[in-house]
């Protein structure tokens, strides 16, 4: 009869081998593995780092805005976030405004409709109208820990909330990243206090309680595997009005990128010293006459600017640069956005820290509201398919293309989406 059992016992391991998956779409975990990890919890889990990330790869969109303070909230937001140079939706989206609407949970709540259910915020913060939230893909929810965020004003007297920072750190697997988005001084004359500002934020980034295998007075830069920097940075080109006009209408950006501050800051290695910027190839993205594609027509006539800026820095070289533009379609403000996408190298977490990661908080209510926004939009927008005339006020009409100088009026620069 043993003989029998065990026949039997071949012919039920054998089913239950090639049936158990049949009907799942999720990717197989081998019980062997999970067995064996209850014994092996500080060794590092690339098992489990491979089953999300194949190729250890993460794709990350980071995005900076300043709104102007307009009250009104763009419902659809897709040229922003989703630009004709990406075929897909990242893993992760980090979203930074600066002078951003007072409705900030409708901001947020647009973020989440345009993304869809794909995507969750699990974190926002602010510092008077400077804004950050992260967004990622539902699936990561489980694979993220240690997500702590921070302010620094640096506005009047070291205390006003008009400038300054705000920052989140994360650690997705067993790479940590910290973001940080930034409002800095104004004017072309002040390149010393934006520089002073800049250090002033990193070195004030309470961050004490994120856990670190180094010392804990350790600037907190160097704590981390990778670092971003972005936001309304406000340094300025330096050359005249005329020779900027010159520039952008020849569609030749050298002259005026030799004139910016920040670029020659960076070199100099006066600020955000080991920070690296991926190459600039849109026009600059200030001043507008906001709701126009004009630059400014004002008495001051600004010089056009590349006010607003990503940089990067890592340790091990994880970041790889993957596209660098604007958003010309958005045109509330008299700032344009500028996104930066990006693939992040991930090192395996410990097989303990994994199991701690799993958390699985994100924002259910934005995630609510987001969905019920979407579906409106998708029910005006059929609508007004079916009736052109019946176009809904609450979709922007976005049409992605390259921006080309038309013509040049009462010094002014007059932009034309092609």
């Amino acid at each position: 009869s043993r003989g029998i059992n065990a026949e039997y016992g071949d012919e039920e391991e054998e089913l239950l081998s090639q049936n158990d998956h049949m009907n799942s779409i999720l990717a197989p975990i081998h019980t062997q593995h999970v067995r064996a990890a209850s014994v092996r919890r500080e060794e590092p889990d690339f098992e489990e780092l491979e089953r999300y990330f194949p190729t250890h790869q993460m794709s990350l969109f980071v995005g900076t805005w300043n709104m102007h303070s307009e009250k009104d909230v763009p419902i659809v937001v897709d040229d922003f976030l989703m630009p004709s140079q990406c075929e897909l939706l990242q893993d992760m989206y980090v979203i930074g405004t600066q002078e951003c609407s007072p409705h900030r949970r409708e901001w947020e709540v647009a973020v989440q409709a345009t993304l869809g259910p794909t995507h969750v915020l699990v974190r926002s913060e602010s510092l008077g109208d400077i804004h950050l939230m992260v967004l990622v893909r539902r699936e990561m929810i489980w694979i993220m820990r240690d997500v702590q965020s921070c302010t620094v004003a640096c506005g009047a007297g070291g205390v006003m909330r008009n400038k300054g920072a705000v920052a989140v750190v994360l650690t997705v697997f067993g790479t940590s990243i910290l973001f940080v988005t930034a409002h800095l001084r104004a004017h072309a004359s002040k390149v010393k206090e934006r520089n002073y500002e800049t250090e002033r934020i990193a070195s004030s980034l309470d961050f004490s309680k994120y856990p670190s295998k180094e010392r804990t007075n350790q600037h907190i830069f160097d704590r981390v595997d990778c670092v971003f920097w972005f936001g309304d940075l406000n340094y300025r080109t330096t050359c005249d009005r005329h020779t900027a006009e010159l520039s952008i209408a020849n569609s030749d950006l050298q002259p005026l990128l030799a004139c910016d501050q920040l670029t020659q800051q960076v070199k100099e290695r006066q600020t955000l010293e080991g920070f690296t910027e991926a190459p600039i190839t849109f026009p600059p993205t200030f001043k507008f006459d906001p709701g126009t594609c004009n630059y400014d027509t004002s008495a001051k006539q600004r010089v056009p600017s590349w006010t607003d800026r990503i940089l990067y820095r890592s340790g091990e070289d994880s970041i790889t640069s993957r596209g660098y533009h604007y958003c010309p379609t958005l045109m509330l403000s008299d700032h344009r956005p500028v996104f930066g996408v990006y693939h992040v190298t991930l090192k395996p977490s410990l097989i303990s820290q994994t199991i701690k990661a799993a958390s699985g908080w994100f924002d259910k209510r934005a995630y609510a509201q987001g969905m019920k926004r979407r579906q409106h939009v998708q029910r005006s927008r059929s609508a007004s398919t079916k009736d052109p005339l019946k176009q809904p006020s609450l979709i922007m009409k976005a049409v992605n293309g390259p921006v080309k100088v038309m013509a040049s009026h009462k010094r002014s620069i007059v932009c034309c989406v092609m």
